[in-house]
């Protein structure tokens, strides 16, 4: 458990805090450049404010920023040094469950295992979760 200074932690205007890495990084996966455009639709990325990360004007302008005005390997560099081991875990195991729910889209897996990789991501830490994740996302399991 960490500490109680990782949760009251204050992040200059604009920077990138861990919330926003995380719905970035999911714009990212799906290739939005906008978390307003066409692709990037933006609930798709935020989960629901009852599980920990609370949609407010902050996380929506650090998101647009990160996505608009960072390239993407510096938004991998900084996401990388901000997330600590649990969040870069959480990350990557969405992250996976987003690509294995896009089904057969090569420019997904694609991002995916770019963002992985730029993220420091190692195999061994998400491949256990794999199986259960695949068969959450096969529903080609329940018959007509």
């Amino acid at each position: 458990m960490g500490a109680w200074s990782e949760l009251d932690a204050a992040y200059p205007p604009g920077a990138l805090t861990p919330g926003a890495a995380f719905v970035a990084a999911l714009a990212h996966l799906h290739g939005a450049t906008s978390i307003y455009d066409s692709t990037g639709a933006l609930m798709r990325f935020v989960p629901d404010a009852g599980r920990g990360l609370a949609l407010d004007n902050d996380l929506i302008e650090r998101v647009e920023r990160s996505l608009r005005h960072v390239p993407l390997d510096d938004f991998l560099r900084e996401a990388r040094e901000r997330l600590n081991h649990a969040q870069r875990r959480c990350l990557a195991l969405n992250l996976l469950d987003a690509t294995l729910a896009a089904g057969a889209s090569s420019a997904v897996r694609e991002r995916y295992h770019m963002l992985i990789e730029g993220l420091g991501i190692p195999a061994e830490m998400i491949e256990p979760y794999r199986p259960a994740l695949t068969l959450k996302n096969d529903l080609s399991i329940f018959p007509q």
